[in-house]
């Protein structure tokens, strides 16, 4: 999808967002979408209006990664919970 994006630019000179939603559930595979929007379309994509996430649940794992650094441990992945 990416690319896609990336071509339509090339071809079109139009700049298009991406949401990308479902399956991302870790800090980890956000930072994966983060590399991969950066090495392939560059930084005028990183922002709230051309990238954002569509993951609720990642949001309790970014806080449990916050906890984590301040406290020095996890909390239990309910702990967070917005449902």
């Amino acid at each position: 999808m990416l690319e896609a994006i990336r071509d339509y630019f090339f071809a079109t000179g139009i700049r298009i967002g991406m949401k990308p939603a479902g399956g991302i559930r870790t800090s980890k595979q956000a930072l994966a979408y983060l590399v991969m929007v950066k090495e392939t379309l560059g930084d005028d994509w990183l922002n709230p209006q051309m990238f954002r996430f569509g993951a609720s649940t990642l949001v309790n794992d970014v806080l449990m990664q916050i906890v984590k650094n301040v406290e020095g441990n996890y909390q239990g992945a309910d702990y967070f919970s917005l449902a």
